[in-house]
């Protein structure tokens, strides 16, 4: 296996992601009259989470992955505590966190604590998996390499 071998549809896919990209920016635009300030700036942060994507799936190492799990800890937990409270607090129709516990408190819980632990359960998660990504082609390329070594 060669380390730099790609699968044949890997150019165009990327290709195809940049320029559907482009294309809804230009249809934001033109079409839903969204200002020019708001496309672009959303056209910056599209091509930048496309590249972060790109580097953590091709040019994996620990520390990136370690700092992967993390974010993705903090983002789920934030994401399950605020939107899974709110749909419970719904569903009973109860009142609102703020309240109980008061706004400082609410706010700790929310926008502190929450995240913390995220990032605990985040990292515990990475460490269980040796800082691997699903999907990453990191052990691939280091099997390669390996073989390559002994051949």
């Amino acid at each position: 296996m060669c380390i730099n071998a790609k699968p044949w549809w890997w150019k165009p896919l990327w290709i195809a992601v940049l320029l559907s990209t482009i294309a809804l920016g230009v249809v934001d635009y033109f079409l839903f009259h969204v200002p020019l300030e708001r496309v672009a700036g959303a056209l910056a942060i599209t091509l930048l989470v496309i590249d972060v994507s790109y580097y953590i799936r091709i040019k994996p190492s620990t520390k990136v992955n370690r700092a992967t799990y993390i974010m993705l800890g903090i983002f789920g937990t934030f994401l399950v505590t605020l939107f899974g409270g709110g749909f419970i607090i719904q569903a009973i129709d109860s009142p609102s966190i703020p309240t109980y516990l008061g706004p400082w408190l609410s706010f700790i819980v929310l926008m502190i604590a929450s995240p913390i632990a995220g990032a605990f359960i985040g990292d515990q998660i990475g460490k269980r998996r040796n800082y691997r990504l699903p999907l990453s082609l990191g052990e691939e390329i280091m099997r390669a390499r390996e073989d390559q070594r002994r051949e």
